[in-house]
């Protein structure tokens, strides 16, 4: 039986499921490892020193969406309660079935107003997250 509560991603209350990430739109990189120095040693072997946190890195995308949506979604990443452009996010890591949180630092918010089929619709481009 799985962990997946039906969603990816959650900051605060918001699982940001209205509108879903796009079908191509997410890219979860859990634990990814972070290397200090790394060299060829005399005998021609190379080392790596690795530091001991391993970062999470986020990437989403969401399709086109109301400026309620929008608006939703720009003041749950920006008002947060954190300093700076950090927040508490929990995502779920699909290679152990269970969600997992992290304080996470984000690129600056950038969105296209549109208008599509009559209506003022957001565009809003590629948020990423990295943890911290």
């Amino acid at each position: 039986m799985s962990n997946f509560n039906g969603y990816y991603i959650k900051i605060g209350n918001c699982t940001f499921t209205d509108p879903s990430p796009k079908r191509d739109g997410l890219l979860i990189m859990p634990h990814l490892v972070q290397t200090a120095d790394s060299g060829v040693v005399a005998s021609g072997r190379m080392e790596i020193k690795v530091l001991p946190h391993a970062r999470t890195k986020i990437q989403v995308q969401f399709p086109i969406m109301t400026k309620a949506q929008f608006e939703n979604y720009y003041n749950v990443i920006m008002n947060t309660g954190n300093k700076g452009m950090n927040v508490t996010l929990q995502y779920y890591n699909e290679g152990i079935d269970q969600y997992e949180s992290g304080v996470f630092y984000h690129n600056d918010l950038q969105y296209k107003p549109i208008i599509w089929q009559g209506q003022n619709m957001i565009d809003l481009q590629e948020i990423h997250f990295i943890e911290t």
